[in-house]
């Protein structure tokens, strides 16, 4: 009996340590902010877990133990855990949970998805750039666009398929199973887009009608949207050449490219500004005020994945940077800043690559 006992005891414990995987090397961002990675996540039957101290805190909860349980509150939302327990609650109402609170070397760690959806936060995972970003869930309903169009214009937007260096990649069916359009690879080589793209894309979607009033609709609908894909879906419909048939007009344009240099700006998602950057790079042509916001954010922040499409936009703007009266201003400003793309831009100006 007691050499079954102990076996049974040591299968426990091997079962549990079995749940602890290595630490995950993914960064997690809470409204634009990156959550300190000591200790790391951790992934434990399929989902992630995070450090209960620094998730509450990035999330803006207040957080107690109270008879061994964890209570966490945030405005009128309260979440109880419990450790090693599934069962929680969520302002008063039992819920089960795929795995609970445990202790891992020293620190409570907590499920990242099930906590953050329990304050009302929505989370995003891209896996290639490897970051969960955690942002406010958004109201339900936008300010001036008709409900059914809105619905249409989500569900369309959502067929895009989207990367980190190539803008739109390809389009699925309305199902998501089927690829209806592609054009290439994440690579930034690959980024700008032609007239064959841009009249595959809006026919995948079904967009190419009316591409004017489809494109304010994205920009007043954008809360509601799905964000990422109608920074994007902005970024292509600004690269249509102003003769081309289904160019939205300057107005429209005006619009786009002001929205997108306030996302530039005021986004507290790093992944949306780092978006909205790709979407000016590929937009045709260079505009001043872009550019300005180009400059601004390469000599202001330290983000390397953040500014990665800056040298894009150098890349595929050289040409005709090099036409205009302010070039040495514009190539002095480049080189001041101490960036690992420095060299690369600077290729790029002096028409060496």
């Amino acid at each position: 009996m007691k050499s079954k006992s102990f076996l049974g005891l040591l299968l426990l414990v091997l079962s549990m340590g079995a749940l602890a995987q290595e630490p995950l090397d993914v960064t997690v961002v809470v409204n634009g902010e990156a959550v300190s990675a000591d200790p790391p996540p951790r992934l434990v039957n399929g989902r992630i877990l995070v450090p209960l101290r620094q998730i509450f805190k990035a999330l803006g909860a207040t957080v107690k133990f109270e008879d061994k349980m964890i209570k966490a509150q945030r405005g009128q939302k309260v979440v109880h855990l419990s450790p090693d327990s599934n069962q929680a609650s969520l302002d008063g109402e039992a819920v089960l949970m795929d795995v609970p609170p445990m202790l891992i070397e020293g620190a409570t760690y907590v499920p990242l998805r099930f906590v953050a959806l329990a304050l009302g936060d929505t989370v995003t995972f891209d896996k290639e750039a490897g970051i969960i970003n955690v942002e406010p869930a958004v109201a339900e309903d936008p300010i001036d666009v008709p409900p059914t169009r809105l619905s249409l214009l989500k569900g369309r937007l959502k067929q895009l398929v989207v990367g980190n260096q190539g803008a739109i990649l390809k389009v699925r069916d309305a199902a998501g199973n089927t690829e209806v359009y592609y054009r290439g690879l994440d690579d930034r080589d690959t980024a700008p887009y032609d007239a064959e793209d841009h009249d595959g894309i809006l026919e995948a979607v079904e967009l190419s009608q009316e591409v004017s009033q489809w494109t304010a609709d994205t920009i007043e609908g954008y809360e509601v949207l799905p964000k990422r894909e109608a920074i994007a879906f902005l970024g292509m419909v600004l690269s249509i050449p102003d003769d081309a048939p289904l160019d939205p007009g300057p107005e429209v344009d005006d619009k786009a490219e002001e929205f997108l240099i306030k996302v530039v700006v005021e986004d507290k998602s790093v992944i949306l500004r780092r978006q909205a950057l790709l979407s000016m790079a590929v937009a045709d042509p260079v505009d001043q005020e872009v550019l300005e916001a180009v400059l601004k954010i390469f000599e202001t922040s330290e983000n390397l994945w953040e500014t990665f499409p800056v040298q894009q936009y150098f890349q595929y703007h050289a040409d005709e940077l090099r036409t205009l009266p302010n070039f040495a201003t514009i190539r002095a400003r480049v080189e001041a800043v101490n960036s690992l793309y420095t060299a690369n831009i600077l290729n790029y100006l002096d028409g060496k690559e």
